[in-house]
């Protein structure tokens, strides 16, 4: 069952790519993975949201809520999905289509009149996925006969494999360019075929096409009683505490799977009030629940429960486990004794100071060295980080070595030491003291000869730019301009003359490891290491230090 809101044409942008839009996108050929410009220019009047998991999930409660009545368990992996087995559901609705009209009136009832839903019944989750967004479109239940889905599948287009399966959408481009345009087209080439070509990539291609479950059962023995089922002597009220249980479980029951050589790819989470009631659901990550997966699944169960009653026990049930077939570490990788400890480290202080109070620097693109990064919670961290794993290593299984990530228009590597938050004020002027400017076409209107910072004046030795910035002409309130110069001067400072302004102390300006390029550089950079190499930018007619080098 798959469900997007409004029958507008909107989107969900993360990194400037499209992780999800509506029906109605859809229909002007905007697709999951495409960039922000190009959906735009599909569509100039779609409407673009920021993706935020956490208003996601609250937002999609409604409908888990509205299902959870009908089906006693339900599989919520990521907002806007529940997959659930239909087999007892149907027997007792009398078939499956009268279930899914049951579900369909359901969620007519429960969630606004313009959400646009649909429920998809086949065999298999690729199958039941597709078949969920094609009764979106029609809001009517879309149905696939048993023992006829690998047929209907095979007429799909290799392009479900990028929005449904999570397979990068520049392989999808590429089985395009070959001529397998449809997913009939990759079986007919053979497994064999496609893992010569993409390795273990083209065997999960393969095993997509045919519309088979991913790896087979392995038999192990279950868990000890007390690594999967905890009763409280005094009943918890405070979540965090409660999300530490569930961490401690969690751990243990990651470590006895380790030890037997598999992994949880399916587990049932049960909650247990003080009253009696209980909460049920089924998680599923098709590589493996991790720790750090389980407790934010877990924090998600209870949001959308909204019971206020103590919790009195907590159960982890591993609903289907599979053999690890593992990957490749680096020779010198895998975890240390220094990242368990850390890692109890930063537990405890979200425990003390609450899940968004440690965070890590996030890459997010962006020209200004301030926008590149952004500061992220490292629990939402590590979950995204688990997840990306295995997309990560199957990347690098069809591609050359990694490269580093580039934003056009960024400034050339390597990347400063120190970023200014608030970049200390200068002045740069050439060799007459007048004070340096940039024309309309990015020209100076003379070579750099001095740096000013108040009553101090610095040699300039070397030069390289400038680097234009031209961000959001379109919107004057949003516009932006700027030049940036990287410059190599004395550390030696002589009293200027005339020089104002306030004065900028040199604080963590250390001795750079060698030159600067520089395009049109006054001279050589000097042999002595009283130098120091930074980044300087003009905006609004005045020159500030943004970046150090060391």
């Amino acid at each position: 069952m798959a469900a997007k809101t409004n029958h507008s044409a909107c989107a969900v942008v993360h990194s400037q790519r499209v992780v999800s839009r509506s029906v109605q996108a859809k229909k002007f050929g905007v697709e999951v993975g495409m960039r922000r410009r190009q959906a735009q220019a599909l569509c100039p009047d779609i409407e673009i949201s920021s993706f935020q998991p956490d208003r996601d999930r609250r937002a999609f409660n409604t409908v888990v809520r509205a299902v959870g009545e009908i089906v006693p368990l339900i599989e919520v992996s990521e907002p806007g999905v529940i997959v659930f087995a239909a087999r007892g559901p149907s027997r007792y609705f009398g078939g499956d289509a009268p279930m899914a009209e049951k579900l369909m009136r359901a969620l007519r009832a429960s969630i606004m009149a313009d959400s646009q839903f649909g429920v998809g019944i086949a065999d298999g989750r690729l199958a039941a996925h597709i078949s969920a967004h094609i009764s979106a479109q029609t809001q009517t239940p879309f149905l696939v006969e048993p023992e006829k889905t690998k047929p209907w599948l095979a007429g799909q287009s290799v392009r479900v494999l990028s929005e449904f399966a999570g397979i990068d959408r520049e392989i999808i481009s590429l089985l395009e360019r070959l001529g397998l345009n449809l997913l009939q087209d990759v079986c007919k080439l053979g497994e064999s075929v496609l893992a010569g070509r993409f390795g273990e990539l083209g065997v999960e291609l393969h095993r997509l096409a045919r519309g088979d479950e991913q790896h087979p059962l392995a038999v192990v023995a279950p868990p000890p009683e007390q690594l999967c089922s905890r009763a409280f002597e005094e009943p918890i009220v405070d979540r965090q505490t409660l999300l530490n249980n569930v961490q401690t479980m969690a751990d243990e029951l990651g470590r006895y799977f380790a030890e037997q050589g598999a992994i949880c790819v399916r587990l049932i989470l049960v909650f247990v009030s003080e009253t009696g009631e209980r909460c049920e659901r089924l998680w599923y990550r098709p590589h493996g629940l991790t720790a750090a997966s389980i407790v934010e699944s877990a924090k998600w169960q209870i949001e959308s429960w909204q019971i206020k009653a103590p919790i009195s026990g907590l159960q982890l049930i591993a609903d289907e486990v599979r053999t690890d077939t593992a990957r490749q570490l680096k020779l010198w990788g895998g975890a240390t004794q220094s990242d368990e400890t850390a890692a109890q480290a930063v537990g405890r202080l979200t425990e003390l100071l609450g899940s968004n109070s440690v965070q890590v620097a996030k890459w997010q693109g962006g020209r200004d060295l301030q926008d590149a990064y952004q500061f992220v919670s490292v629990l939402h961290s590590q979950v995204a980080h688990s997840e990306q794993i295995t997309t990560q290593a199957k990347k690098l299984s069809v591609q050359s070595p990694p490269q580093p990530k580039f934003w056009r228009g960024s400034l050339p590597t390597p990347s400063p030491s120190v970023v200014f938050a608030d970049p200390p004020e200068v002045q740069v002027v050439d060799k007459n003291q007048n004070l340096l400017r940039v024309s309309a076409r990015h020209e100076l209107s003379a070579e750099p000869a001095y740096l000013l910072k108040g009553e101090a004046r610095h040699k300039i030795v070397s030069w390289a730019g400038p680097w234009p910035v031209e961000e959001k002409w379109w919107d004057i309130a949003r516009s932006r301009r700027l030049v940036r110069l990287q410059l190599v001067v004395e550390k030696n400072a002589t009293p200027s003359v005339g020089a104002g302004g306030n004065s900028v102390g040199s604080a963590g300006l250390v001795d750079p490891a060698g030159s600067v390029g520089s395009a049109g550089s006054v001279g050589p950079v000097a042999e002595s290491s009283e130098v120091r190499a930074m980044l300087v930018a003009l905006e609004h007619g005045q020159w500030s230090i943004v970046a150090i080098y060391g």
